[in-house]
């Protein structure tokens, strides 16, 4: 259980792979990415959800329903990835199955296919961005933890608002939670938004010199955890339930 985990000496805590701190910096970095181009292409975030739903109230009340209804699907589509991917872990852990590879399968198949769609110029960049935002809603819904504690790695102000909490913490006390010291947890939140950043400034980069092309790199690196986790067959891979916020 997670209360278990989460007690437990720091000496005997073991996460599963996916709460391990370097893929959480690789998913941030995905997500990053994604950002870069539907940000240069569609002058929209598709992994950060909170733009779109103040953007929708604004061009609702300014009466521009294209922008409007941009904005809203965009949220929907998010909405529906997580749905979609949340109606998948519950049926696979009942079957005591992990979901981890099916998830990061799926998300390598669409954003390639994303790319292909970008490379060949005949997608719409509104339905590519919206696609973008069904892939990350399986992403942040499936993957959540770092470390046994709550992150977000597609919408980061709870990770601003965490790694700066963990760093006043430190002044007043080195130990934090589970007795690790509290820049360990700042610098754990700092790498997801390194991460972030990272991935949209080289996102940013390659979408500067190629179409498309940027959509291949999250694609890449989900196809790669996907083996990674296959080798990880017999140990845990999922992240655990419940966790902490600090």
């Amino acid at each position: 259980m997670a209360t278990t985990v989460i007690n437990a000496h720091p000496e005997t805590i073991r996460f599963p792979l996916m709460e391990k701190p370097l893929i959480a910096f690789l998913l941030a970095f995905m997500a990053g990415t994604m950002d870069a181009w539907t940000l240069g292409n569609a002058q929209t975030f598709a992994t950060v959800q909170s733009g779109n739903v103040v953007s929708s109230g604004y061009w609702l009340v300014q009466g521009d329903w294209p922008k409007f209804g941009f904005a809203l699907f965009s949220v929907v589509a998010f909405g529906i990835g997580s749905l979609i991917c949340g109606a998948l872990m519950t049926s696979m852990l009942r079957k005591k199955r992990i979901y981890t590879p099916q998830v990061l399968l799926a998300q390598a198949v669409i954003q390639a296919a994303l790319g292909a769609a970008a490379l060949r110029g005949d997608a719409d960049p509104h339905h590519v961005a919206y696609a973008i935002s069904f892939v990350a809603g399986t992403q942040g819904n499936a993957f959540h933890k770092s470390h046994g504690m709550l992150y977000g790695n597609v919408a980061v102000t709870f990770v601003v608002q965490m790694a700066f909490n963990f760093l006043i913490q430190a002044v007043f006390s080195r130990k934090g939670i589970n007795g690790e010291p509290n820049l360990m947890w700042s610098g754990l939140f700092f790498l997801v938004l390194l991460g972030f950043a990272m991935g949209g400034a080289i996102g940013f980069l390659i979408d500067a010199w190629t179409d498309g092309v940027a959509l291949f790199l999250p694609a890449a690196i989900a196809l790669i955890l996907f083996v990674i986790a296959l080798g990880e067959r017999g140990r845990p891979i999922d992240p655990t339930p419940g966790g902490l916020i600090g």
